[in-house]
């Protein structure tokens, strides 16, 4: 595969980050390890092909060094694999192979100035760079492609280095933004918020070496750097017994705290927000270095909820957090409550929330849950059309609870599943997808009650049964040279056990395979009306404009006072095409959601984190007036750069 070809595979990539995460137990890239900068992880060398082979940057040094950095181990394929579908391994050899035809004056030198030189003297030598090669690798979250070598990334490991960092950018008016992992920033960059959140010359904080990560048992705490990930903090407290309020497994914690909350399906339970840290250490704009709990700082958890706080940049950086940590509980199940209408579904969530039943809780559609369970992308979209049009399984209420909470749910239920037959349909995923036009399904949909007749009667036996559910055969749908290593990924346990995948939540990044998708909805209250008012506007914006839609999840908080609804807008981001649909979707649906009552769109909850959830989400807001939707607009025609 030639550099050309590579690029055609790895446009595909949606820089996921989960390459970052050791979630399969495989370890992690070495070279990535090992210095750091997203250029050297598999999904920056994504980038990089991409890059050189549309010319958008030079083949310099750096280039040289990252494509000897490479052991050819072949851990990021495993990796991408089971998440993307994608071999990275591809696109290294196709570096390979250019690297080894360069001539030794094809090669550019970048020369190092006096700010570089700045900067080397206070995170060091290898941890400063202005090559456009490093920089490549951060397109698709605040770079854009023409403007690759305009950029300084600095990696820090303390807050006094990023104090200092911040304090030279100042200096020399350079404008600065830190980085986690880049994740959302990938999506959002994908659409009309590229303006407001890129750059098109400065300098990148990128905190992943600020690895602090220490668990206090007694206090039921953990301290933690920026560059800690879900998965890493998740692993760290389940040795004690603990657990934290965490988002996607590949999300840097203190980020995405800071940024949305975090939302998460154990917000009824754990709370959003200030709710769930004790202390944040931060530095601001002017490089000092301050505490969220300093007696100086005036009420830092307030903030304004109004349609004019719309916020796509931070105005602190986060260099340290305490976080609480909430108790593991032995007898903790999982319980799926199948419906087919959404209505059905609400009815008993709500009950549930406010009775505060459940720890983690939420309503999933089944196009997410057959994108969580399912191997391949072609299996995903035929088992999501088995359970939706067969089964009558469009939506289902998640739960994870003790035995108390378990037998009230089974008493208020009239069909669930439990963790078991999950793990069945998991593992039996293809073969529920190849039964897509079988007759049994078509006369089991037939049934009055298909759900009851599957789940809760004698056909339950028989659809166990008929899945062949196991490591092996699940295993048969990867590529056949990963076909031994999927089956013994598969016979961990904790890979098909529902209540350890609600906590470490490895399967949600399935959602980006080669595709994106972006965020519509909000937080609002939790009012059935409302809720059902919301989703039919969101499809029939996401149907107008010919988007692939779905609703994603609904969590709740405050004890069901308070809905948070995902409703997701899927498109191809290798097709403009698709990414000017996508766009007209956003405004619209932005434009309808300001002028419903009682909703914060999801827009504007971004780096509102650090607040009260008391303080950002009472009262909630009217819908906007005809003049402030007005005003709106003119606010997204200049955050678009219109």
């Amino acid at each position: 595969m030639n550099l050309h070809e590579a690029a055609e595979m790895a446009k595909k990539e949606t820089h996921c980050g989960m390459c970052k995460v050791d979630f399969l137990g495989t370890g992690l890239c070495p070279a990535g390890l090992k210095h750091g900068f997203v250029a050297y992880w598999p999904e920056g060398r994504m980038e990089l092909v991409q890059a050189l082979a549309a010319g958008t940057v030079p083949p310099t040094q750096a280039l040289v060094d990252i494509v000897n950095s490479c052991t050819m181990c072949g851990i990021c394929d495993r990796q991408c694999h089971f998440i993307t579908h994608l071999r990275p391994m591809k696109a290294q050899q196709a570096l390979k192979t250019y690297a080894e035809n360069l001539k030794p004056s094809d090669i550019r030198k970048i020369p190092e100035d006096a700010i570089l030189r700045e900067l080397r003297t206070v995170v060091g030598n290898e941890w400063a760079t202005n090559d456009p090669i490093v920089s490549a690798s951060y397109a698709k979250s605040i770079i854009t492609d023409e403007h690759l070598g305009n950029f300084y990334v600095v990696m820090p490991q303390t807050a006094e280095e990023v104090a200092q960092v911040v304090k030279i950018a100042n200096t020399h008016k350079i404008p600065f933004m830190p980085r986690g992992n880049g994740t959302f920033l990938a999506m959002a960059m994908q659409t009309l918020l590229m303006k407001g959140v890129s750059l098109e010359r400065g300098m990148i904080l990128d905190l992943r070496r600020m690895k602090k990560l220490q668990i206090h048992p007694k206090s039921w705490t953990a301290t933690i750097g920026p560059g800690v990930t879900a998965f890493e903090l998740q692993k760290a407290a389940y040795a004690h017994q603990m657990r934290a309020l965490v988002a996607e497994a590949e999300a840097h914690v203190c980020v995405n705290v800071a940024t949305f909350g975090p939302i998460s399906t154990w917000g009824n339970t754990y709370g959003w927000g200030s709710d769930n840290f004790i202390d944040v250490e931060l530095v601001n704009n002017d490089g000092a270095i301050v505490h969220q709990n300093d007696k100086e700082v005036k009420n830092p958890y307030a903030t304004d909820n109004s349609f004019t706080n719309l916020t796509l940049t931070p105005s602190h950086i986060v260099t340290e957090m305490t976080v609480k940590l909430y108790p593991v509980f032995e007898d903790e199940y999982a319980v799926f409550v199948p419906f087919e209408h959404l209505q059905d579904a609400l009815d008993l969530a709500l009950v549930l929330a406010k009775r505060k039943i459940g720890l983690s809780l939420a309503i999933i559609s089944s196009k997410y849950l057959s994108e969580f369970i399912s191997p391949t992308n072609e299996i995903a979209e035929d088992v999501e059309y088995v359970m939706s049009k067969h089964l009558k399984m469009k939506y289902v209420v998640d739960v994870v609870c003790d035995t108390v909470d378990k037998k009230r749910i089974e008493e208020l239920a009239k069909v669930t599943m439990d963790s078991s037959m999950m793990k069945t349909l998991m593992l039996g995923a293809p073969k529920l997808a190849s039964l897509k036009d079988s007759e049994f399904l078509k006369v089991l949909s037939e049934e009055k009650d298909p759900l009851n007749a599957l789940f809760a009667g004698p056909m339950k036996t028989h659809l166990e049964q008929g899945l062949e559910a196991s490591p092996e055969k699940i295993a048969q749908a990867f590529d056949p040279d990963l076909q031994g290593f999927y089956k013994k990924v598969y016979e961990k346990p904790e890979m098909t056990d529902a209540v350890w995948l609600h906590a470490f939540r490895i399967l949600p990044s399935r959602l980006q395979r080669q595709k994106m998708f972006m965020v519509r909805g909000g937080f609002m209250a939790a009012e059935k009306d409302l809720i059902l008012s919301m989703t039919e506007m969101l499809h029939d914006v996401g149907k107008k404009h010919h988007l692939v839609n779905a609703l994603g999840f609904i969590g709740f908080i405050e004890h069901g006072k308070l809905a948070f609804l995902e409703y997701d807008y899927y498109y191809d981001h290798t097709k403009p095409e698709d990414h000017v649909r996508l766009n007209q979707g956003i405004v619209e649906s932005l434009q309808k959601t300001l002028a419903m009552d009682h909703v914060i769109p999801v827009e504007y909850v971004l780096h509102k984190g650090l607040y009260r959830k008391e303080h950002f989400f009472y009262p909630l807001p009217k819908g906007l007036s005809e003049k402030e939707l007005q005003i709106f607009g003119e606010l997204v025609h200049t955050i678009a750069g219109g």
